[in-house]
């Protein structure tokens, strides 16, 4: 959940009076620190696609430090709106100067990691998004305002207002078209990337859920908490880069095989409920009929005997028949809720995924089911 953000409105009456001038708002920023403290490398390692990535740069404590120490409150010296005020606080955490060495750096990994898998843009931007998912959400509520990107990075855990000022600012220094959803009734944000064909893309941007891994242009059904997003969010622009986002009629694809499989499984199980129950139905006709047929040869009528066993075989021949049926549904259910979880468990490889569902044929198999 992301932390309320707070702000100090001081009344510029109390020092016009004496002739001074002061800006609207005064951000928030960070002074280095005095410190003895050597540079240290921060590692951070995930999964993209079928690589495993490791990140690894150097954190100047000094920056560091004065970003955790600094003071996080924005003052208004005016009556601001919060589309107003919002873009100003959030901007100043995103590109705070002392930053950029930072921001030269982790960038500088990204496109070595860009390079040695030959990552086109859309691919690029996956990478960093999962990069930025894979980092642990916090969800400490006690803390209120955002942490600088720097903080997020060296910490190694941040909440949806750290990671997506992390995420937010590394995009844009990569020329992409990114924007901050902010969603202040559920207090939560995340990125929009511009995009065509994706879900819930009224404003012309792509959500990207920052809290945890997952596909660019889907939003997740529920958040940690059980949070459900429906409010509409305000949409805060970050930077003039012009990249967009080009796969979202793949990772729709992969969205619309979710309901489908969610569909079918529920289907199946329908079925094989009905199945069931006549199977116990039958298990216990025959049961009875081996009673009948048992009580004949005991008592050496054979011949009525051997008349009920043509339909005690018959018998058995529909039940298996309905038990093989019931069998084959379980398999089917079974393989829908292993390619469900694999969509769900692998959203750091849309690329792999969606190829694997088209070679198998599953994606096939959705649109001619779709068009029944």
């Amino acid at each position: 959940m992301a932390r309320n953000v707070l702000l100090v409105l001081l009344l510029v009456l109390i020092c016009s009076a004496a002739g001074c001038i002061h800006p609207e708002t005064i951000p928030p920023s960070i002074t280095p620190v005095v410190t003895d403290e050597p540079i240290r490398l921060v590692d951070h390692s995930f999964l993209f696609e079928e690589s495993s990535v490791t990140i690894s740069i150097p954190i100047d404590p000094a920056v560091y430090y004065g970003a955790r120490d600094a003071d996080k409150l924005i003052y208004l010296y005016k009556d601001l709106d919060d589309e107003e005020w919002l873009p100003i606080y959030y901007a100043a955490f995103m590109n705070d100067p002392q930053q950029e060495r930072f921001y030269t750096d982790l960038i500088s990994m990204l496109q070595s990691v860009r390079r040695d898998l030959l990552l086109d843009d859309d691919r690029y931007l996956e990478l960093c998004s999962v990069f930025v998912q894979s980092l642990p959400y916090d969800d400490d509520t006690t803390l209120i305002e955002p942490k600088f990107p720097i903080e997020t990075y060296a910490d190694g855990i941040g909440d949806c207002d750290d990671k997506s000022l992390l995420l937010a600012a590394i995009l844009v220094r990569e020329g992409y078209d990114v924007a901050l959803f902010f969603f202040s009734e559920e207090k939560h944000m995340t990125v929009g990337i511009r995009a065509d064909g994706c879900f819930d893309q009224e404003s012309g941007y792509a959500y990207i859920e920052t809290t945890k891994t997952h596909f660019v242009g889907l939003k997740p059904q529920n958040l940690s908490g059980g949070l459900v997003l429906s409010s509409t969010p305000l949409i805060i622009p970050v930077g003039d880069g012009t990249r967009g986002y080009g796969r979202c009629d793949e990772t729709m694809t992969l969205a619309d095989l979710l309901v489908f499989c969610r569909e079918e499984i529920n289907r199946l199980k329908d079925e094989m409920e009905v199945d069931l129950a006549g199977i116990l139905v039958m298990e216990e006709e025959i049961s009875l009929r081996r009673v009948d047929l048992n009580l004949l040869m005991r008592e050496g009528r054979y011949q009525e005997y051997n008349l009920g066993i043509s339909g005690y075989n018959a018998m058995i021949d529909r039940y298996n028949a309905r038990l093989n049926r019931y069998n084959d549904l379980v398999r089917d259910a079974d393989r829908l809720v292993e390619i469900h979880n694999l969509i769900l468990e692998r959203g750091y490889d849309r690329q792999g995924l969606y190829d694997q569902m088209r070679q198998e044929g599953i994606i096939d198999e959705m649109k001619r089911s779709s068009s029944q």
